[in-house]
C-alpha cells in the first residue's frame, strides 16, 4: 500500500489496522493494557505510574526482563 493510499483510509479503518498491529506485537492482554493506559493517560502521572511498576525492581532486573521478553517474542 502506497503512502497516499493510507491517507485515504477512514478513521475506522485506521483504528482497525492499528489495533491488529498492536495485537500482533503485544498479544491481546498487552493490547488491552496499552488501551487502558492510553485512555487513562490524561488522569495519571507517567512518572508516578512507572515508579509504582518498577518500585521493587533493580535496573538489572528490568534489563533482564526486557531482554528475556524480546528473546521470547522473536
Amino acid at each position: 500500500m502506497l503512502l497516499n493510499e493510507k491517507s485515504e483510509l477512514t478513521n475506522k479503518e485506521i483504528i482497525e489496522m492499528g489495533s491488529r498491529a498492536l495485537i500482533k506485537e503485544l498479544g491481546y492482554s498487552g493490547f488491552l493494557r496499552f488501551i487502558r493506559f492510553i485512555e487513562g493517560s490524561g488522569k495519571d502521572d507517567y512518572l508516578k505510574t512507572s515508579d509504582e511498576i518498577f518500585d521493587s525492581m533493580s535496573v538489572n532486573e528490568i534489563y533482564e526482563n526486557a531482554k528475556n521478553y524480546w528473546e521470547e517474542t522473536k
